[in-house]
């Protein structure tokens, strides 16, 4: 049994309608897909009864964009393959019934938002009637006698109106979310629908194969091409159990695509590969330097460094996938078949699950705020893309934070959340003002600031803590202003962190029930006839 792969380039480019198409269109299912950045490589697998000689067959693919040059084919079976060429037909046949269905969903969200504006609507003359009541109680006590209520009438009466009042506030809130969350639905459904509405200006790719047998048989075909229209990118979820031991980290492929193909039942395979575009890589030119004289604005010289200026200028239950190290990138194969419609919503599917060493510790910026947070900090590698985290502790949400690019054994904070048992306060010790004397004579240009603060940390755990604390002193910009005789207790672990100018850090470790003070004392000169600096 021969098989013989061609290889696009393609011999033709040919466009015919549905009825012009010559040759025997063969079934194909696709049952493999290996997904990319932003494309995917799809694998078709066909049948076909051939003849004695010449014989044209077609597998339809119903993507809208094929990588031309991506076409791979290959026939199982004796014979030869004299050509390949990609045929597009017009899809003229709309797809009425999920048009239908998007239809009907979109006017009945459309109605279920009247009633909510609706009810909306009734809230408000509610919210009317109550202030037109209390209105008219307080413009009555000039002309109708009064009996003053007693302690216990008042009471209920306010408490009447304060149960009125927030029962419509809260009312009118929930509407308002799902007034909003409608609508999203309703944009998106939408969207979709223009997407299916537009298919009938689309073309349908087709793969065309002119194949030469020696006699009557029954062949498999196997087709290879690269589709646009798709996109994955990572999410992960990051879950920290009470023991505060380890992290456990997985990460999910959200995939997009809108092939124009349904993926049914197919080998999905996540590659972090990034295929060359074109298979150019990138060249570098010269980096010129010169002098340009000022030139008139209408000048045509002047117009055409301009030009040149803005040409230079570029704008499910998690499983455990099978991973596959290669030369270029790790691929991760799901173990089993998927289902992924083409549509504009994401599929989430999972790729790896791993437990992740970190370093827990408390962090805290008392000028910023007086609350501790649960910190975790773990290394990364080479596998983990940027994208989305989503923290759990303890099974909880906390919050979402974003992975940025990272370097191998470069490291990424987890915030897991703020811990009440651990308090900080900041205030201000001293602000003495005073001006300078020169042999008992008051010099009246320059006032001095002497300042100090307290940082006060307490551990009401029973356990110890580390806690990394960040703060700052002043840093002067300019000769008229300085800032000097400057006191740290305890000396800071760090200063300048992260290359910012005056900003430290201090690692703290507490006992159990311990309470512990930093303080922070400097010396501010500056001009007197400069508005007085905030400390």
């Amino acid at each position: 049994m021969k098989n013989a792969w061609i290889i696009a380039p393609v011999l033709f480019l040919a466009i015919f309608s549905g009825s012009a198409v010559a040759g025997q269109v063969v079934d194909s299912r696709i049952t493999d897909v290996t997904v990319f950045a932003n494309r995917a490589m799809v694998t078709r697998n066909a049948a076909a009864d051939v003849e004695a000689g010449m014989n044209r067959l077609v597998v339809n693919t119903g993507a809208f964009d094929i990588v031309t040059d991506s076409v791979r084919v290959a026939v199982f079976g004796d014979g030869e393959i004299l050509g390949v060429q990609i045929v597009r037909t017009p899809m003229r046949e709309m797809p009425q019934e999920k048009i239908r269905e998007l239809t009907d969903r979109i006017e009945v969200l459309e109605k279920e938002k009247k009633g909510f504006l609706d009810a909306k609507q009734a809230l408000s003359r509610q919210e009317a009637f109550l202030d037109g009541y209390v209105d008219f109680t307080d413009r009555s006590t000039d002309t109708i006698k009064i009996t003053i209520p007693s302690t216990q009438e008042i009471e209920s009466y306010l408490s009447f109106f304060d149960e009125k009042y927030n029962a419509i506030y809260d009312q009118r809130r929930l509407i308002d979310e799902r007034i909003v969350s409608t609508e999203k639905e309703i944009q998106r459904l939408k969207r979709e629908l223009s997407m299916h509405r537009g298919i009938e200006e689309r073309m349908q790719t087709g793969i065309e194969i002119l194949f030469n047998s020696p006699a009557a048989k029954s062949l498999t075909i196997e087709t290879r091409y690269l589709v646009n229209a798709v996109r994955w990118s990572p999410v992960y979820r990051a879950s920290v159990e009470g023991d505060i031991k380890d992290v456990n980290l997985s990460m999910m492929a959200a995939i997009n695509q809108q092939t124009g193909e349904a993926w049914r039942d197919v080998n999905l395979t996540i590659s972090n590969a990034v295929p060359v575009q074109a298979g150019r890589l990138p060249e570098l030119s010269p980096w010129w330097m010169d002098y340009r004289p000022p030139v008139p604005l209408r000048n045509e010289v002047g117009a055409k460094f301009r030009s040149m200026e803005m040409m230079d200028t570029a704008a499910a239950p998690p499983v455990e996938a099978i991973r596959k190290e290669t030369a270029l990138s790790f691929e991760y194969t799901l173990p089993v078949p998927v289902t992924i419609a083409s549509r504009e919503q994401e599929t989430q599917v999972p790729i790896l699950t791993r437990t992740i060493e970190g370093q827990f510790y408390h962090y805290t910026v008392p000028a910023m705020g007086t609350d501790a947070y649960l910190v975790c900090e773990a290394k990364t590698d080479r596998e983990l893309l940027p994208g989305p985290v989503n923290v759990f502790f303890e099974n909880s949400y906390t919050g979402r934070m974003m992975l940025d690019e990272k370097g191998p054994g470069d490291s990424f904070t987890l915030g897991l959340g703020v811990d009440r048992s651990v308090r900080v306060k900041r205030e201000k010790l001293e602000d003495k003002v005073r001006e300078t004397a020169f042999f008992g004579r008051v010099e009246r240009d320059t006032v001095i600031r002497e300042l100090s603060y307290r940082i006060r940390l307490e551990n009401m755990k029973k356990k110890p803590v580390t806690l990394k604390v960040t703060d700052r002193i002043p840093v002067s910009m300019t000769d008229r202003i300085t800032v000097k005789d400057i006191v740290f207790s305890p000396e800071p672990a760090r200063r300048n962190v992260d290359e910012k100018a005056g900003i430290t850090q201090w690692d703290i470790k507490m006992a159990p029930e311990e309470v512990t003070d930093i303080t922070i004392s400097f010396t501010v000169s500056y001009p007197k006839d400069m508005p007085p600096p905030v400390f």
